[in-house]
């Protein structure tokens, strides 16, 4: 069957909209692959936003961290200025110590050169007194040796003593026995000691022979006994201690028998302390430089200075 024939006019307008439904296809097509284009970039841009929007909170914690860092670190700089200014102040309080500890410095050294100058007198002096000490030393040695003899001296005083009392005791007994009964031919006057006992008593064994009614008259009997031998030891108390120079002043002297060379033991009560020597002697006083020490602390005054033994 045939088909009917178009109108011209739809004829024509079917040929003008033939090429323009082309054009409409193939822009659509266009348009389909641009909006393709599109929707990959907008999500690589949304990926990207994305990413941005990680990066940007990451920043965002490190700026907090950051902050909070900066306050620590303002926290630190104020205390390390305040321990600035206490380390100023500390270095003005040092400075000005070290400005008197200068000034002391130089009082010392002046100080210390006069106590130089001191030192060399006292060498000067020590070395004299030891001079002294040592010509003491041998002056005592020698007084030492006359003392001993002088001491055996007194020793055979006192022997002999001794035999002239027990003498004057047995002749004053038989003195006593002739008052008592005297012979008819004696008459006893006077009696002083044992020098005339011997006569006396001679007297009185030969009574037979004398004449009646004579009187004997006996010499004074005159006993002394030797100072040496009756003497004291010495006394004395520590006035004054010098123990740079180990030597100490006693308050007796020459006028209570203290001579040079006498040894002396020191005492703190009844506890010996010490022995020291007698170097000088005034009328009443005395120094004796110390030959030892039994004590740990030093010798005081009022300690007892009395005289050794032989």
């Amino acid at each position: 069957m045939q088909l009917p024939s178009l109108p011209p006019a739809l004829s024509r307008l079917q040929g003008l909209l033939a090429p323009l439904l082309l054009v409409a296809i193939a822009g659509l097509a266009l348009l389909a692959m641009a909006l393709n284009g599109k929707s990959q970039q907008v999500r690589q841009l949304s990926q990207q936003l994305r990413h941005s929007s990680d990066q940007r909170q990451q920043l965002e914690a490190q700026n907090q961290e950051f902050v909070q860092q900066l306050d620590g670190l303002k926290v630190e700089n104020h205390g390390l200025e305040e321990r600035l200014g206490s380390l100023r102040n500390q270095l003005a309080s040092a400075s000005t110590d070290l400005e008197h500890a200068r000034t002391t410095a130089s009082d010392l050294q002046a100080k210390l050169t006069d106590w130089a100058g001191e030192r060399d007198r006292l060498r000067a002096e020590i070395t004299s007194l030891s001079v002294q000490r040592d010509e003491a030393k041998r002056l005592a040695a020698e007084l030492e040796q006359e003392k001993r003899e002088a001491q055996r001296a007194a020793g055979r005083l006192r022997d002999r003593l001794a035999m002239v009392d027990r003498d004057y005791q047995q002749l004053t007994e038989e003195l006593a026995q002739l008052k008592d009964s005297p012979p008819s031919s004696f008459s006893v006057t006077s009696v002083a000691g044992p020098a005339s006992a011997a006569p006396a008593v001679a007297s009185a064994s030969s009574g037979a022979t004398m004449l009646a009614q004579a009187t004997v008259e006996l010499p004074p009997i005159v006993v002394r006994k030797d100072q040496a031998g009756m003497s004291m030891p010495i006394r004395a108390r520590v006035l004054e201690v010098n123990q740079a120079h180990h030597f100490v002043v006693i308050d007796q002297g020459t006028v209570d028998g203290v001579h040079v060379g006498m040894a002396v033991d020191l005492l703190r009560g009844a506890t010996p302390i010490g022995r020291a020597t007698v170097v000088r002697v005034r009328p009443q006083l005395a120094a004796c430089d110390l030959v030892r020490s039994k004590t740990t602390g030093p010798i005081q005054v009022g300690d007892l200075a009395l005289q050794s033994g032989p």
